[in-house]
């Protein structure tokens, strides 16, 4: 049996396209010192800016299922931890997160797979 992905196609299509079909352009987010409840497949993402600047997040195990291949952090753009995204990205998540207890950065990708 396939693996089944967390993302749709059309947010991996979008990432792929802003990455230029590398995952070395993008940048490694960690989620580490996370106040959020982690789910099983709630680890690390990689993020690069879509064509119209807003975030496009693929999670570390969808994009490991999608290449085949383990991610190195170290082999990516740049690596920051889940807390400075959130600030770089503060008013994003002000507009598309919903809940304060939920994970932003899961609600974002909630969000980018509804769209």
């Amino acid at each position: 049996m396939d693996p089944i992905l967390t993302i749709n196609y059309a947010t991996l299509a979008d990432f792929l396209e802003a990455a230029e079909g590398n995952y070395r352009n993008a940048i490694y987010i960690e989620c580490t010192c996370c106040k959020y409840s982690k789910s099983p497949q709630c680890k690390d993402f990689l993020f690069i800016p879509g064509h119209d600047c807003r975030p496009v997040l693929i999670p570390i195990c969808d994009a490991e299922i999608f290449l085949c291949r383990k991610i190195d952090r170290s082999d990516c753009a740049a690596i920051i931890s889940n807390i400075t995204f959130r600030r770089l990205y503060n008013k994003f998540f002000e507009l598309y997160t919903i809940s304060d207890q939920d994970c932003p950065v899961r609600q974002i990708l909630e969000h980018m797979n509804r769209t």
